[in-house]
């Protein structure tokens, strides 16, 4: 009888307790993050920075609290070692301290190589592909969701970049580098739409000069948001430690994310902008500029484009000054010239700023003097998270640019949308 009641007063214990039991399984994500490095970048290597993001992704699973998967496609700077090609590497956290059922490292053990050694991993040959090949990438994101079956997916691409411009001119990046070559954006939003059936729940642009409206438009089709900077990024990156237990919450705090990386950006002493586009209301504020540029057209030519917040740092071997102006303070302006007077302008954009509104649901900036950075000083007062590229038409300061403006036109899907299209052949 004594054995019993001993046992009967076991279980009642163990079901009252709030401990998981040990052969219960931890609460499994709906999302997989999936992650693609490129640090082949010669004379501008991110390759020890990038490694540093590896480490701080894989230090944030150790830490979960639910079950997760993290794939990241690493392409090493000139193959360097640990990885000696292109690697495909998997990391399954359980949410009690373990990854690929080991205790996840931490202290000096967390290092690069060691995270290397941990990873399920798959080899990459490529020979004379370069992993900016759309033929390369859609192989890798395929093998990406045979690996790890998932509800859904997010994305980070972490290498150079320069927006919407065309690789391998005037000395920009487009997205990637791998040893020089590059993927233009109209190119990753297509290799994005054959290698996934459903559309990402977002894809974080670990990269510079991302954030602008023509980016977010061409990628309104195959993700849901996008996270971006509209600046160049400090080559520190995301503080993945801090942000990655928010890319797997079914809703994600995008306005925390922002948070963070300013914030560590601050801690650094460097300058950041960041942003989260709604891709899907990317239409609607392509119709309310397009309205907007066809009611106040008549002073489009005497916008004082010195006047409007721009984006495009200069020095360095590299100018992209008027690359990029922030679209809100961009319509402020023409609302001046189009006789609007000052305390009128807020209806006046009215329904600009409600369009960005519902585009833009997060951003956060570090402003002022103290944030300088190559004669870019963003003041948070007119920094309504994205930019936009003004044409040659009606900025005299980019009336030179020609492999600009060329690709501009023919290429970007934003020209026609905004109404910019319009305007210029009428």
């Amino acid at each position: 009888m004594k054995k019993w009641l001993y046992t009967l007063l076991v279980i009642v214990l163990a079901a009252c307790s709030n401990e998981i039991p040990e052969q219960q399984p931890a609460k499994r994500s709906g999302r997989t993050v999936l992650a693609y490095l490129i640090s082949n970048n010669a004379g501008t290597s991110l390759d020890n920075d990038l490694r540093n993001n590896v480490i701080d992704m894989y230090a944030a699973l150790g830490n979960m609290k639910e079950s997760c998967t993290l794939l990241v496609f690493y392409r090493p700077y000139a193959d360097d070692a640990p990885l000696g090609k292109p690697t495909l590497m998997s990391f399954y956290a359980d949410g009690r301290g373990n990854i690929n059922n080991v205790a996840a490292l931490t202290g000096a053990e967390l290092t690069f190589d060691a995270v290397c050694h941990v990873a399920q991993k798959k080899e990459y040959t490529m020979n004379s592909q370069i992993a900016t090949d759309p033929a390369v990438m859609e192989e890798v994101f395929t093998d990406m969701q045979k690996i790890a079956p998932s509800d859904s997916y997010g994305l980070i691409l972490g290498s150079h970049a320069t927006g919407w411009m065309k690789g391998n001119s005037v000395q920009s990046k487009a997205f990637g580098d791998d040893g020089g070559y590059n993927i233009d954006i109209p190119d990753l939003a297509n290799v994005l739409k054959k290698s996934f059936s459903e559309k990402l729940d977002f894809v974080l642009f670990d990269a510079c000069m991302m954030g602008n409206a023509e980016v977010g438009y061409e990628l309104k089709d195959v993700t849901s948001h996008c996270i971006a900077s509209v600046m160049e990024t400090p080559v520190y990156g995301f503080p993945y430690d801090q942000i990655l237990p928010y890319l797997y919450t079914e809703n994600i705090d995008y306005s925390a994310v922002c948070h963070e990386f300013i914030s560590f950006n601050k801690t650094k002493d460097v300058w950041g902008t960041c942003a989260v586009m709604d891709c899907s209301q990317m239409e609607n504020l392509a119709s309310a500029v397009k309205a907007k540029l066809s009611e106040w057209q008549d002073a489009l030519s005497s916008v004082s484009m010195q006047n409007v917040q721009q984006y495009g740092a200069y020095g360095w071997g590299r100018d992209y000054r008027y690359f990029s102006y922030d679209l809100l303070d961009f319509f402020r302006e023409l609302g001046r010239k189009s006789g609007v007077k000052n305390l009128d302008l807020n209806e006046a954009v009215s329904t600009v700023q409600s369009a960005l509104n519902q585009a833009v649901i997060a951003k956060d900036c570090l402003s002022g003097t103290d944030y300088e950075f190559d004669g870019v000083i963003v003041d948070e007062a007119r920094f309504c998270g994205i930019g936009m590229y003004i044409p040659k038409e009606y900025n005299p300061y980019v009336a030179n640019k020609t492999a600009w403006n060329d690709y501009y036109e023919q290429s970007i899907s934003w020209y026609h949308a905004a109404g910019w299209a319009d305007l210029i052949l009428n």
